[in-house]
């Protein structure tokens, strides 16, 4: 995969690196900035510093006048090197402070981005590597284009400075020592071009091997890595996509060793002819001992400022790119209003839209109207042409076989994707009438999987601060969910923490206790719509089937859609809708379509079958006990 030239120019980019900064952190710019004049003065004091005592020796000058001189330039770099070390101590404590405060503002747009835009594999490939970026800030981050900057502005005032003192020997040596700095800046800007057009092919290996690290060493998947082997394919998997990995790098580091050859070759040519030439002069008698070492000094440090100058414009390159991926990320779409900000906003509405909740706010009708959705890089609609009413309190049952496209349709109703075509309306009024964050208020879902955040179990539920807390509320829906049984039995109760890998006096709930305390969430919320997209699929059918009808019980009130693969659960429903490669074949009552005797009647003949089986081998073993 490649790329395009960059989005954003050099002075565009270190605009925007520079007023970010200026916003979050200003003092960092003075110290940056500040930085400069040791740049230019440190190596200066170190070349004039010989040629003061070679010149007071070689002119039998007074003991104190050399004494002099050296102190002079000695305490100079001394206060020099002085300066810049606390320059660098105090800049390490401000790129911590950018680094959290860049953090804070990725992942605070990785919460508010539309969740279509954030589920896409691209913008997670993006998302790794502007991560990665914030992390090495002060080399290839925000951080990294203004101190660029300012070393570069440093570089060429040295380069200036000996380009002056150099033309008194001769101005062939300075173009020289430019030319094949030159000839050095565009070997390794292609190199630097072929890394950023590439580098994508092996960001998309790092995200697969840090998710094979990270399930690996995961309490989640530990049972099942013992109890399945499993070792055994996590190390193939792992050697096979690091072997891709590796091949990258070499590729990679090929490329770099041979701009280091080329760099090196130059150097040689260069120094060798400038050398050779001030060997020549003081043999002729031409310059001076003090003017020798002087020059011989001068010459290896304007090679310095010149490598210097060429690396910072070919790291300006690479720089420029990473800005440019950075602002990328930072103008994805998001929701036209954020559902995580700390304070409770009212939603501003289109008028249309007010009026539809105003007038009828539970139960809502929902509308599917010639609905379409394909995703990203894929060319075949994974839902095609849907047409669907829900009734206001209907409850309807979404079945299909594993990718019908279920749960892409769970998330076109519930806003989190937008229809390729055709629209979606919830009481008359097209989703994209309301206001986000309202749209989502209507929504009381309950997934497949389960995400319990590392807080206790009250805050799981109400998913708000202990003094918006409405208690009786809580209790009611801890009584109706079941879950009011499980907080009874822990000694912490509703204050007790979850998550363990965060918490370590946390505790793990079984299967069926999340899933009690997902309804209980969804019931606090008390939503006009409940979803409920295969919550009970990790349970045994009998135990999901007793979870259903819990469901169907507490959500009388409310407009409901089931989805499962599993068909006797969900028999209760006004109607079942079957979904079959991403269109809707069958739709009518369990009764009905049983009497239709198609795809529905035979899938549900050989799962009955199947559990009636289970059922028989299961009393066996019972009576054999």
């Amino acid at each position: 995969m490649t790329k395009e030239k960059p989005k954003y120019g050099f002075m565009s980019n270190t605009l925007f690196a520079v007023s970010t900064l200026w916003h979050c952190d200003r003092s960092i710019l003075f110290y940056i900035f500040g930085n400069v004049p040791v740049i230019l003065l440190l190596p200066l004091c170190s070349v004039y510093l010989p040629k003061v005592i070679v010149s007071a020796i070689e002119d039998s000058k007074a003991p104190m006048y050399m004494v002099t001189g050296v102190l002079f330039i000695t305490l100079s770099m001394l206060i020099l090197s002085v300066l810049q070390q606390f320059i660098a101590a105090r800049m390490e404590l401000h790129h911590q402070k950018v680094m959290s405060y860049m953090k804070a503002t990725v992942s605070k747009k990785a919460m508010n981005v539309s969740y279509e835009v954030i589920d896409r594999p691209s913008t997670q490939v993006m998302f790794k590597k502007v991560f990665e970026m914030i992390q090495n800030g002060e080399e290839e981050g925000l951080q990294a284009m203004p101190i660029l900057f300012a070393t570069l502005w440093g570089n060429i005032l040295g380069f200036t400075v000996y380009t002056g003192i150099l033309s008194t020997l001769n101005p062939l040596i300075t173009v020289l020592i430019i030319a094949s700095t030159f000839i050095t800046f565009f070997v390794n800007k292609a190199i630097n071009k072929w890394v950023f057009k590439n580098r994508d092919n092996w960001l998309k290996l790092d995200v697969k091997l840090a998710y094979l690290t990270y399930k690996s060493g995961s309490f989640d998947c530990a049972k099942d890595i013992r109890l399945y082997h499993m070792k055994q394919w996590f190390g193939d998997v792992f050697k096979k996509f690091m072997a891709k990995r590796i091949k990258w790098t070499v590729t990679m580091q090929g490329l770099y060793y041979l701009g280091n050859g080329v760099e090196a070759l130059f150097v040689l040519l260069r120094d060798g002819f400038a050398y050779g030439y001030l060997i020549y002069l003081i043999w002729k008698n031409t310059i001076s001992v003090a003017d020798f070492v002087l020059y011989f000094g001068i010459i290896s440090g304007f090679s310095s400022w010149c490598m210097e100058i060429i690396k910072s414009f070919s790291k300006a390159n690479k720089i420029n790119f990473n800005l440019c991926d950075i602002r990328s990320y930072l103008e994805l779409q998001e929701d036209t209003t954020s559902t995580y900000e700390n304070k409770i906003r009212t939603s501003t509405l289109d008028e249309t839209a007010a009026s539809c909740v105003a007038s009828n706010p539970m139960p809502c009708q929902i509308e599917l109207e010639n609905v379409s959705y394909c995703y990203e890089g894929e060319d075949t609609p994974t839902l095609k042409n849907i047409n669907l009413l829900i009734k206001p309190g209907e409850k309807i049952a979404v079945v299909g076989a594993n990718g019908a496209g279920k749960t892409t349709f769970v998330k076109l109703v519930c806003g989190l994707y937008t229809p390729t075509t055709g629209t979606v309306k919830v009481n008359d009024c097209n989703s994209t009438a309301y206001d986000k964050q309202t749209y989502y208020n209507l929504f009381a879902p309950v997934f497949q999987d389960v995400r319990l955040l590392p807080m206790s179990i009250v805050k799981n539920i109400t998913l708000c601060d202990k003094d918006h807390v409405d208690e009786a509320r809580l209790l009611e829906c801890l009584s109706l969910s079941g879950m009011d049984e499980v907080v009874a039995k822990l000694p912490d109760g509703l204050d007790t923490l979850l998550v363990r890998d965060i918490n370590e006096k946390a505790i793990q709930l079984s299967g069926g206790e999340q899933q009690k305390l997902m309804l209980a969430r969804a019931l606090y919320k008390n939503a006009p719509i409940m979803i409920l997209d295969e919550p009970t699929a990790a349970l045994d059918p009998i135990a999901e089937n007793a979870m259903y009808l819990k469901y169907n019980e507490l959500t009388a009130h409310t407009t409901s859609i089931f989805i499962s693969h599993r068909l006797a659960s969900t028999r209760f429903c006004d109607r079942i809708i079957l979904i079959e490669n991403g269109e809707i074949v069958e739709i009518g009552s369990h009764e009905e379509l049983l009497a239709l005797g198609q795809k529905y009647a035979k899938m549900f003949e050989i799962q009955a079958q199947y559990y009636k089986e289970q059922e028989e081998e299961d009393e066996h073993e019972e009576s054999i006990c």
